[in-house]
């Protein structure tokens, strides 16, 4: 696959409908990419980063309303650390079902004239 010309560019990880092996996201996509990996990649999984990514995961088994408040520092900390192009404006988090929460995250680029606020998802769930 050829490099990108983007400034910020990586491998899809995610799949998506249609995606080609080796298909890269840029810009905004990498953002969000980069955004769901932090948050779902445990601290200490990573050997050679074992302090990179995030632990809201380990508060899906709680009651909301222990979960709720922790699951929102984990990612807003972890996103605020680890994702230096994007500024956290607001990290919101709901209980859907058991061991099942939806977490829109809203930001923006550090460096985006707009200023447009985004929102991502992110589906914290149990692993089947």
């Amino acid at each position: 696959m050829p490099i990108p010309d983007h400034l910020h560019w990586q491998h899809r990880v995610f799949p998506g409908p249609k995606a080609d092996w080796g298909a890269a996201v840029v810009g905004i996509a990498d953002l969000e990419q980069s955004m769901r990996i932090i948050c779902l990649t445990p601290k200490l999984s990573v050997p050679t980063e074992p302090e990179k990514f995030c632990n809201a995961l380990d508060y899906i088994d709680r009651p909301p309303a222990i979960a709720i408040p922790r699951i929102s520092q984990e990612i807003w900390d972890a996103l605020a650390k680890w994702e230096p192009r994007i500024v956290v404006e607001r990290v919101e988090v709901e209980a859907v079902g058991f061991h099942h929460f939806r977490t829109p995250v809203f930001w923006r680029p550090r460096e985006d004239v707009i200023g447009e606020l985004l929102q991502t998802d992110i589906e914290l769930r149990e692993a089947a």
